[in-house]
């Protein structure tokens, strides 16, 4: 009888997992189509209304499929960090960062163009380090975490040492994410035991 319970339960979740990132992908896509609503504006004053319907269309297919495209995989990743929290806790917010290299100068603040495949993720119980959204590399609760600045660089020591030190991404304050860490650590229950680095739960 609770197999059968638990396995409706999980039934259920993976349900409604799956319409989460349905709805997202749609959204995605209609996000996406609706930027050609300028071109389309833009058109009528250059092109002949045939021609720029064409034009309107195939880009309006184009702009929906990507959208849709990302805003799945953005779901699925996003799916996979829900897995790892516990009953009551929230994802709040996430920082694409830079993670610096032990030993190695610290690099400039994010350029426009620059790519990372790292981002921190705060919740209200811990912090995460992900690799391309979806890989976890390690999860803290805030009480073992002290989070202080480098001149632009974050960094965040943990029950044994370093954790990591961070480049934040574009229109990041760092001063920002030490902040936030500084208020949840003080609402944190206790400082916990000390344990090596874990990966998030992903059962």
């Amino acid at each position: 009888m609770d197999g059968t319970v638990e396995g409706a339960a999980a039934g259920e979740a993976d349900l409604a997992r799956r319409r989460r990132v349905r709805r997202g992908a749609v959204w995605g896509g209609i996000a996406g189509a609706a930027c050609v609503v300028p071109i389309a504006i833009e058109g009528t004053e250059h092109w002949p209304g045939w021609l720029n319907l064409t034009i309107c269309l195939a880009l309006g297919l184009l702009g929906a499929f990507g959208g849709a495209v990302t805003a799945y995989r953005d779901g699925v990743k996003a799916e996979v960090r829900r897995d790892t929290l516990d009953a009551g806790e929230t994802e709040l917010s996430q920082y694409q960062v830079k993670l610096i290299p032990e030993g190695a100068p610290a690099p400039p603040p994010f350029k426009e163009n620059d790519y990372t495949s790292y981002s921190l993720t705060t919740t209200t119980r811990r912090l995460q380090l992900w690799e391309f959204g979806y890989m976890p590399q390690w999860s803290h609760p805030w009480g073992e975490l002290r989070l202080t600045m480098e001149g632009h660089v974050v960094v965040v020591t943990g029950p044994q040492g370093l954790l990591g030190r961070f480049v934040l991404g574009r229109n990041v304050v760092p001063e920002e994410l030490v902040l936030v860490s500084n208020r949840l650590r003080a609402r944190a229950p206790g400082r916990s035991s000390p344990a090596s680095p874990t990966a998030p739960r992903t059962d």
